[in-house]
């Protein structure tokens, strides 16, 4: 339409059909239909458009005559820096595009007058910065392409472990409906997924809205099955102002416990043994360290003297004593390439009593010693199949036999450590997912934020000064370029090991992001802590450098601005030429 109205005679008719054919072909070409069709059918090679714009501006310079509409080349230049995704195609359209506008040049005396140098520089001054925008996109690219990444595998990973949790597990939105159920969970209730899925989670919970406890499940077929029902509920969004935008997850979880219930209702009825069994297997689900509940139980229950809790260290080739009652043996080792009782016990998974333990020359000497053991019983504990631990109970009088209710005690009890184990496993699992970087195995930056909280809190109460610091790999896209990905990657792992060997018993080190790490070193003033970030700096592997910026709290700014300041100060550190240390200072206001 400009050209139309601006120029007149031939230039007029050639340009606004060029420019109208061009235009109509990226319209065509940006609709969602035209546009899968062009994909299939260009194969990958649908930039190739971008050539259309580039030749249109170069004829408007030869068919004008008039060197100022170089400035339509220089903006078409740079959109290329900014839409085109490949290097090669962006080179090639500039080059065109330069190569006709020197040519149109050179053909036409016209073009060459005064202002010939101003838009000489001009023009290469668009190609250089369309080149800086285009690779500035193509970093966004891999950047996104890198995160989108990451995601995928740690979704992958949470929905692998979703489906193929043992446990029932199903999760519903904030109108109660359920999103997902995993075949655990519909294998308990008797329905299909399809089912289960789109209806309502409230006929799964407790009548009485509690979040846990043990619940009747009757299923189609009309039989019953008893389930351990836990609720978790999550809000997304809590910090949004907007009510609507928030929202509110429910995850149910039920763990199958009919063997269970009905072995306990068998035995609660008739002994009263087996009702202590049930009441301390209700305080292993509530209380806060499920070794010494179970431990304690089993004392109590099977009337023994001592009884020990032994789990595999050291890759699984010893066990140690991680719980104890009535002896003090905790932090012994058993190592399990012998033939002790207690290997023997592990490797077969059975059971083993003897009333005389002193005369099997499987059992130590030195254990007995310890336990004053005059009868003793190894219970294995045992995880869908594989050993997770072995219960050693020790009895100071000798015990002829364990076939009534204390073997009984003992066999339940060590089914609730297998489960408490296992549950304490998982959550430890999902604890360090949670909050450690999956690469360099640093805290992440969620353990840092939180860690700042608790580390704020006691510099407010001790007065005790605290810096904080963010260590940036110089050079490290370079090195990543030259050696690779892997490389990169491995130099941030020994990054990682090193900065942690030269810090102290208390500072704390989390990967923020990319080459970044963030460093806060409680008790430490400015001098002090750039001591100890120059071990740091110093400690690069592989003969890299790294630039640190570091901030002293002034105790009334927030965190978000003391980390600020020390970004700041690492752009000092870099701007200085790099491998340096640069403290940030500010004047404190009464």
């Amino acid at each position: 339409m400009t050209n139309f109205l601006t120029l007149d005679g031939p230039a007029r008719t050639v340009m606004t059909v060029l420019y109208g054919v061009t235009a109509a072909l990226l319209c065509l070409a940006a609709m969602p239909v035209v546009a899968r069709a062009w994909r299939l059918l260009a194969r990958g090679r649908g930039e190739w458009l971008a050539f259309l714009p580039v030749a249109d501006s170069v004829v408007q310079v030869a068919v004008t005559g008039r060197l100022h509409y170089t400035t339509s080349l220089m903006l078409t230049l740079l959109g290329l820096g900014a839409a085109v995704t490949s290097r090669r195609l962006a080179a090639v359209a500039s080059l065109a595009g330069l190569t006709g506008w020197v040519a149109s040049v050179v053909a036409l005396p016209e073009l060459r007058g005064s202002e010939l140098g101003h838009y000489s520089l001009q023009l290469a001054f668009a190609v250089v910065l369309g080149a800086l925008m285009h690779e500035a996109l193509r970093r966004r690219q891999r950047q996104l392409r890198s995160v989108h990444e990451r995601a995928v595998t740690v979704a992958d990973g949470f929905e692998r472990l979703f489906y193929a949790s043992p446990s029932g597990v199903a999760i519903a939105d904030d109108e109660g409906q359920v999103i997902a159920a995993n075949p655990a969970f519909c294998e308990l209730v008797g329905q299909p997924a399809d089912e289960v899925v789109g209806g309502s989670i409230r006929r799964y919970l407790l009548e009485d809205g509690a979040d846990e406890g043990q619940r009747e499940i009757i299923r189609p077929d009309g039989s019953v099955r008893w389930a351990y029902l836990t609720i978790g509920r999550s809000n997304v969004g809590k910090e949004v102002k907007d009510v609507r935008r928030r929202q509110s997850w429910t995850l149910v979880q039920l763990q199958d416990i009919t063997e269970r219930h009905l072995a306990e209702e068998a035995v609660r009825d008739s002994h009263r043994l087996v009702a202590a069994v049930g009441a301390a297997a209700r305080r292993i689900r509530t209380g806060e360290d499920a070794r010494t509940t179970i431990i304690a139980a089993i004392r109590d229950l099977a009337y023994a003297d001592n009884v020990t809790l032994l789990e595999p260290a050291d890759c699984g080739s010893v066990l140690v004593a991680t719980g104890a009652d009535g002896a003090d043996v905790i932090g012994t080792r058993v190592p399990l390439d012998g033939s002790s009782m207690i290997a023997r016990v592990y490797h077969s998974g059975e059971p083993i009593f003897l009333a005389d333990p002193a005369k099997d020359p499987r059992v130590s000497t030195a254990l007995l010693s310890m336990v004053d053991g005059k009868s003793m019983l190894w219970q294995p504990v045992v995880v869908n199949g594989m050993i997770m631990a072995v219960l050693v109970v020790g009895w100071t009088r000798r015990v002829e036999s364990v076939s009534d209710n204390r073997f009984l005690a003992v066999g339940l009890l060590a089914d609730e450590t297998a489960l408490a184990l296992d549950h304490d496993r998982l959550l430890r699992r999902l604890e360090r997912m949670a909050f450690t970087d999956t690469l360099t195995g640093v805290p992440n930056r969620r353990a840092w934020q939180e860690n700042m909280i608790r580390l704020c809190d006691e510099v407010r109460a001790t007065g005790a000064p605290l810096t904080v610091a963010i260590a940036d790999l110089d050079h490290f896209k370079r090195y990543n370029d030259t050696y690779g990905h892997a490389a990169g990657d491995d130099l941030l792992q020994r990054a990682a090991g090193a900065f942690g060997g030269q810090l102290r018993e208390d500072d704390f080190l989390a990967r923020w992001g990319g080459e970044e790490f963030v460093i806060a070193l409680p008790g430490a003033g400015a001098a002090e802590a750039v001591a100890v970030l120059e071990r740091l700096r110093t400690a690069m592997p592989d003969g890299q450098t790294c630039s640190i910026g570091c901030a002293t709290w002034n105790t009334t700014e927030s965190v978000e601005q003391l980390l600020q300041r020390a970004d700041d100060a690492l752009y000092v550190a870099k701007n200085d030429g790099r491998n340096r240390i640069r403290t940030s200072e500010v004047a404190l206001t009464a």
